[in-house]
């Protein structure tokens, strides 16, 4: 026999949740309740690559429900957002939604059970929703920038949809460099000094890429989002093993087949402000925006170029090493 509440809780809100974990990310415990062993399991996959906090308090409380009676299932549908001072809520096809509270530090979810078990899309798009309404309450900027790095010196790669920077990062990767971002880089000031996160899910690339890199096919997984598909590459020899925070050393800004050969010019401070800028991916609240402000004025300091360069994102990944190995000499001499 059903239990009254159960019959009168129409809307699930009272669904337990009795697997819980305390999971790693960027140096923050969270804690992760769920009512699904599917759902727990990749949380703890999406985060294993961070290492672990002995005696660290929670900073923030996840709770993500798999419902069986949603009937969604993929390809993940469009989603609409919101957002208020200290509330955010992104709604995927009115049968799964995301929901934080930043007053409360927590964070609520629902999705189907054939979207929970859809493993890509869990991570993305669904996990770093999540994440990316958390983030400045954990202390973390976040900005659409790839991350490759050489030598713990991180550069910074941007640019706009199809400029490359995903291909490019990854084959930067097969030239000997670390892949940590390939969409989204997290950062924060520790003890005084700008450091990087590369975020936690798998890079995914369009498939035209699939001309450039045919290889992909064999070694990423697919996930349909709306009206198209993406290509997500879990595991690889170019991301590192364990995630660790970098120190960012300059920036790049890409622009495809905007050259018949590769054209590197040396961007102004006051020539890189504006763009930084235009790289924070959304409108936050206004209780971040010193901390921002902060990320963004340490940015502008950093060595930065515009790369023009033709259509192939292989011309544009051979230059990033050396970038950084002409940062190292330079710096060396001072």
């Amino acid at each position: 026999m059903q239990d009254k509440n159960e019959l009168n809780d129409i809307f699930r809100r009272f669904t337990p949740t009795p697997l819980v974990a305390d999971l790693n990310v960027m140096g923050r415990s969270l804690r992760f309740e769920t009512n699904s062993p599917v759902v727990l399991e990749y949380a703890s996959r999406a985060f294993a690559r961070y290492k672990s906090l002995p005696s660290s308090p929670n900073e923030f409380r996840w709770r993500l429900i798999s419902d069986p009676s949603s009937g969604l299932r993929p390809p993940w549908p469009r989603r609409f957002g919101f957002s208020d001072e200290g509330i955010r809520f992104i709604n995927f096809d009115q049968r799964a939604f995301l929901a934080v509270d930043l007053s409360t530090r927590d964070a609520v979810g629902f999705l189907s059970e054939e979207l929970a078990n859809d493993e890509m899309g869990f991570y993305s798009p669904y996990l770093s929703d999540l994440f990316d309404m958390t983030a400045a309450a954990l202390g973390l900027t976040e900005i659409t920038a790839g991350c490759v790095v050489l030598n713990d010196q991180a550069l910074l790669v941007f640019g706009g949809p199809r400029s490359g920077k995903t291909t490019s990062a990854y084959l930067a990767g097969r030239l000997g460099m670390e892949l940590h971002a390939d969409q989204v880089t997290c950062l924060e000031f520790v003890a005084g000094t700008l450091r990087a996160w590369g975020q936690f899910w798998p890079p995914a690339f369009r498939t035209e890429t699939l001309q450039f890199l045919p290889e992909l096919l064999a070694i990423t997984r697919p996930v349909c989002c709306c009206d198209f598909t993406l290509l997500c590459l879990q595991d690889s020899p170019v991301r590192p093993a364990k995630a660790r925070s970098v120190a960012p050393s300059a920036c790049v800004f890409l622009e495809r087949s905007a050259a018949e050969s590769p054209q590197l010019a040396l961007l102004s401070e006051a020539e890189l402000t504006p763009l930084l800028a235009q790289s924070l991916p959304f409108k936050e609240d206004s209780a971040f925006d010193f901390q921002r402000a902060e990320i963004l004025s340490a940015l502008a300091k950093l060595p930065a170029y515009r790369l023009a360069y033709p259509a192939d994102p292989q011309i544009a990944a051979a230059l990033f090493p050396e970038l950084l190995r002409d940062l190292q000499t330079t710096e060396s001499k001072l």
